[in-house]
C-alpha cells in the first residue's frame, strides 16, 4: 500500500513539473513574439554604400582623380524661415508588453484554492472548504444546478457580508443586502450573450426584458419594479465591474456576481466595491411578506450576554399514572403492640404538671389588697388619734408666721 501511494505521488509530481515547463515555454514564446523584429534594410544599405565608396579606381587614369560626389543625404538643404524645427520627443519608447498567462492555459491543481487562502489571509477573512447550508440560499444563475459551494471565503467589506465561493467550477461572489425580497433582477453582459448564442444561457421563463444598461441586458420578474430601482448608482456599479464578470443577479437578500475561470485576486478586489453598491440599491426592492417580522439578531453588534430563561415551574394537576399500570407501594411498618391513644371519655394526666398561674399576673402578692381588717388588742400599745379635729399638717406654716 505504501509503495502504491509513493508511485502515485511520483506520477503527480512529474505531471506538475511537465505543466510548469509547458507554461514557462509558452510564456517565453509570447514574449518573443511581442518584441519588434530587427530591420535588416539599414544594414544592407550601409554595406552597399561602403562598397561604392571603397571601389578601386582604374590604373589607366592615375592623374585624374574623380571627386567623390556628395551623398544626397549629406547635402544640407537651406532651411526656410517658415519651417520650424521639430521638437525632440520626450516620450520614452514603449516597452514590449509583458506576457501574461493565457486564461485557457492549464494551471496546477489547487492553484485557485491556494490563492483564495492567501487572499483571505491578506484581507482578514475566513476560509472554509464547503458549506451545504449555503446552497439553500441561492437558486439562480450558477446555483441553479444545485452544486454544493466549495472553497468558501467569508468576510465583511464596505458594510456588507461578502462570500466568495466555487459553484460547480464557476466562481461566484455574493454580498448580503440585509433585506429579503421576492423580486429577482438579472444583469447579463451583452458580449457574452452574443458569443454564446443559443447555448442554453437564456434567462428563465419568469424573467422579462427591461432594458440595456452599461453593456448589460437587464431582466426582472417585475419590470416596473426594476425600472424604479435603477438609478444613477446602477450604471456606475456595472462599469466598475471587471471584464471577467459575466452576469450579476439580485436574489432574496443577496447580490451575486458570476465570473469567468480566469478571475483571480485582482479581479476579486475590484468586485468588492461595486457589489456593495448594488447591495445598497437592492434595499429599495419590495420586502418579502414575512421579512419585516424577522429580527436578525445575529447580524447586529454584540451587547451584554442575555442569561438563559428560568425553567418554568410545574403548574396544574399532578401527574397520575395511567390506569392498568401497577404502582409500587412503599413498605408499611407497624409496631408489634398497639399504641394507647388518648381518649375524651376518661381523664388522664401524663408527665409533671406545674402550678397554674394567671396569664399575665405578677408572681409577687400585693401588700394591701383590702381583705385584712385589724382588730383592737389591749395588749399592744396604740397611738391615740383625734380624727374629728382634722389634719394639722396643713396649718403648721401659718402658726410660725
Amino acid at each position: 500500500m505504501a509503495s502504491l501511494i509513493l508511485i502515485l505521488a511520483l506520477i503527480v509530481g512529474v505531471a506538475g513539473v511537465g505543466l510548469l515547463y509547458v507554461d514557462t515555454k509558452r510564456r517565453k514564446a509570447g514574449a518573443e513574439e511581442a518584441l519588434p523584429a530587427p530591420s535588416s534594410a539599414p544594414v544592407a544599405e550601409s554595406e552597399a554604400e561602403f562598397a561604392v565608396k571603397h571601389e578601386a579606381v582604374p590604373e589607366s587614369e592615375p592623374a585624374l582623380e574623380a571627386e567623390p560626389e556628395p551623398h544626397p543625404e549629406l547635402i544640407e538643404q537651406p532651411k526656410s524661415q517658415d519651417e520650424v524645427p521639430p521638437e525632440p520627443s520626450t516620450e520614452p519608447e514603449s516597452e514590449p508588453e509583458r506576457s501574461r498567462p493565457h486564461p485557457h492555459l492549464p494551471s496546477l491543481p489547487g492553484a485557485v484554492r491556494r490563492e483564495k487562502k492567501k487572499w483571505a489571509e491578506h484581507k482578514g477573512f475566513e476560509f472554509f472548504k464547503e458549506d451545504s447550508y449555503l446552497a439553500e440560499e441561492w437558486t439562480r444563475g450558477a446555483a441553479a444546478s444545485g452544486a454544493t459551494p466549495r472553497d468558501i471565503v467569508v468576510g465583511h467589506a464596505f458594510g456588507h457580508e461578502i462570500v466568495l465561493t466555487d459553484l460547480g467550477g464557476v466562481g461566484v461572489m455574493a454580498a448580503r443586502t440585509g433585506a429579503a425580497s421576492d423580486t429577482v433582477v438579472d444583469f447579463r453582459r451583452v458580449e457574452i450573450a452574443e458569443d454564446s448564442g443559443n447555448s442554453g444561457n437564456e434567462p428563465s421563463a419568469d424573467l422579462l426584458p427591461v432594458r440595456e444598461l452599461a453593456g448589460f441586458e437587464v431582466f426582472s420578474t417585475e419590470v416596473a419594479v426594476a425600472q424604479r430601482m435603477i438609478d444613477q448608482r446602477v450604471p456606475v456599479a456595472l462599469e466598475m465591474l471587471p471584464a471577467e464578470v459575466t452576469a450579476v443577479w439580485m436574489e432574496s437578500e443577496w447580490v451575486l456576481a458570476q465570473t469567468a475561470k480566469a478571475a483571480r485576486s485582482p479581479q476579486w478586489e475590484q468586485m468588492l466595491a461595486p457589489l456593495a453598491l448594488l447591495g445598497d440599491v437592492a434595499r429599495v426592492l419590495p420586502p418579502r411578506s414575512t421579512a419585516g417580522h424577522i429580527l436578525h439578531v445575529d447580524d447586529m453588534d454584540p451587547t451584554r450576554l442575555i442569561p438563559p430563561p428560568p425553567a418554568p415551574e410545574p403548574t396544574g394537576p399532578r401527574l397520575v399514572a395511567p390506569r392498568g399500570e401497577a404502582v409500587s407501594q412503599p413498605p408499611i411498618l407497624r409496631p408489634e403492640e398497639p399504641l394507647e391513644l388518648p381518649s375524651r371519655v376518661r381523664s388522664d394526666a401524663r408527665g409533671d404538671i406545674a402550678k397554674h398561674t394567671a396569664l399575665g399576673a405578677d408572681e409577687v402578692d400585693a401588700i394591701a389588697d383590702g381583705r385584712e381588717h385589724p382588730r383592737p388588742d389591749g395588749s399592744r400599745a396604740r397611738l391615740p388619734r383625734k380624727l374629728p379635729k382634722g389634719s394639722s399638717i396643713f396649718g403648721d406654716g401659718r402658726t410660725e408666721e
